[in-house]
């Protein structure tokens, strides 16, 4: 008895065999969209100066980049040395310093890591030039 359901369901499996559906990658519909160059009256790069400015003011920093594209702030901070411990609250000062800096800011990220700040850095010199 055991045989013969053990033959049955073997030959169930061998018959039935798997069915895989393959998930193509395909971003050919993708579109993407630049945000307008102009919010207000002023240009990205004349948003993220007055950005850089404010925040070039705050005690702990030693350097920033700004990079703005529509709604949305990308800073990356240099702190003074001995100031990691503090750099959550200086990331709450510069999210504060950016709104305030610009009222058309709804979104930021900032970031004190060494390597994306260099990395902002370098976004922000292509768009300079």
């Amino acid at each position: 008895m055991w045989k013969k359901l053990c033959m049955m369901l073997m030959a169930i499996y061998i018959c039935s065999g798997c069915s895989t559906t393959a998930v193509e990658n395909n971003l050919s519909g993708v579109h993407f969209v630049k945000a307008d160059d102009n919010i207000g009256e002023k240009t990205a790069k004349e948003r993220a100066q007055s950005i850089k400015a404010l925040l070039h003011q705050m005690n702990g920093i030693t350097g920033n980049a700004v990079v703005v594209e529509g709604h949305t702030a990308i800073i990356g901070l240099r702190l003074e040395e001995g100031m990691q411990n503090e750099a959550s609250r200086l990331t709450k000062e510069a999210d504060i310093a950016a709104r305030e800096a610009d009222e058309y800011i709804n979104n930021t990220s900032i970031t004190t890591n060494e390597k994306i700040v260099s990395l902002i850095e370098e976004m922000e010199r292509k768009r300079t030039e």
